[in-house]
């Protein structure tokens, strides 16, 4: 990649995002399911004319995601919240095409608003059934309130909703699709045999190399023989595994009993999911066998935790040296933030045939504006 590259600057590999396009296609074709982008994910829209081409829509939190696509994407736009409100709830339903509730209570309230702007409306269930996922990202946890359980599906109004959503996997394999749809079945046969669609959510890893698209394709397709239903799905990181590296520069070498690189680039303000969870993503060329020189990476804040983690490298880093960090598309640049005036990295996109080009930049107007 070009050393002249402005740091910190999220880059988008094209060919790779081809790639898994590619695959996400033959999923829709073979199972004969609708794909739409969760754009609380990655929301960028200088993307959205190339993702239109395979995927159906966009999956919204909220008001600003829903006219987001609606005015961007434009094309389907489902919108979920876990707690409308009165206020926003008019605006929310002019930008959207489906509206799924949270709860009956919010269904009941807001069904004939939705209905008066030509809404679908479905509800979000909690099957009270996850794998492997930690407290946090556990949408099935104790004290959840992320959709209706199980022992109160009989109070819900079926004549007001045509469909059911679930979303209970996160940067999942297709064994675990295979495992909540065969769930799905067991628990849920009456209620799936009264809607017309089922949304399965996102958390699917579609483009990772591992990934079983043959048993995902007969999971579906399960489903498809026992009811006749129009199936979703609504991945974010499925659609850009590996797709994403992020350059940054090392600024400083300070040492305080280990050696400390300081990046152009903060985790606190460019990925603080890592400081918050614990989120470590790999770098080019790093940990290694044969990397025997360890530094911890830190950020330029005032923050003292503005740490991306510890890292071993082949060679003695030097102030200058870019470093890239892998599969940094979703969750990055959706979450990022300006404390301290940290400016918001570039973006840019690569392929073979186009090399790489800045596609944008941020400035000081950029952090005025949101203060």
């Amino acid at each position: 990649m070009n050393m002249k590259l402005p740091t910190p600057c999220h880059i988008i590999d094209l060919d790779r995002l081809e790639q898994n396009l590619a695959k996400i296609k033959l999923l829709k074709n073979k199972a004969n399911c609708h794909v739409l982008l969760a754009v609380k994910g990655f929301s960028s829209p200088v993307l959205f004319p190339l993702l239109r081409h395979c995927l159906d829509g966009i999956s919204a939190s909220g008001l600003f995601e829903a006219r987001l696509g609606r005015e961007q994407f434009r094309s389907f736009v489902q919108t979920f919240s876990p707690a409308f409100t009165k206020q926003n709830f008019p605006q929310i339903a002019h930008f959207s095409n489906r509206i799924i509730f949270n709860s009956i209570q919010q269904l009941q309230t807001f069904h004939g608003i939705a209905q008066a702007y030509g809404c679908d409306c479905g509800l979000r269930i909690n099957p009270e059934c996850a794998v492997n996922l930690r407290q946090g990202i556990n949408p099935c946890q104790r004290y959840s309130r992320l959709g209706v359980r199980i022992g109160d599906m009989d109070q819900v109004p079926f004549r007001q909703i045509k469909g059911l959503h679930l979303h209970t996997m996160c940067e999942q394999q297709a064994d675990i699709l295979s495992h909540t749809i065969e769930y799905l079945i067991s628990h849920y046969d009456n209620y799936l045999r009264k809607i017309q669609w089922l949304n399965l959510g996102g958390g699917q890893l579609l483009g990772h190399s591992n990934y079983d698209l043959d048993l995902a394709i007969y999971s579906l397709n399960h489903l498809h023989e026992r009811y006749d239903l129009e199936l979703f799905l609504e991945p974010c990181e499925g659609i850009f595994t590996d797709v994403g590296y992020f350059a940054t520069t090392v600024v400083d070498i300070v040492e305080n009993e280990k050696q400390i690189a300081i990046l152009d680039s903060s985790a606190i303000c460019h990925f603080p999911d890592a400081p918050y969870r614990g989120w470590e993503r790999e770098i080019v060329d790093a940990d290694q066998k044969d990397c025997l020189y360890s530094y911890e990476l830190a950020g330029p804040t005032c923050y003292a935790g503005d740490i991306f983690g510890t890292y071993t490298f082949r060679h003695p880093l030097a102030v200058g040296d870019v470093l890239y960090f892998r599969d940094t598309a979703t969750y990055s640049m959706v979450k990022s933030n300006m404390f301290n005036g940290i400016p918001l990295p570039s973006l840019a996109f690569y392929s073979k045939a186009g090399g790489l080009k800045i596609k944008k930049q941020y400035d000081y107007n950029n952090y005025f504006l949101n203060l």
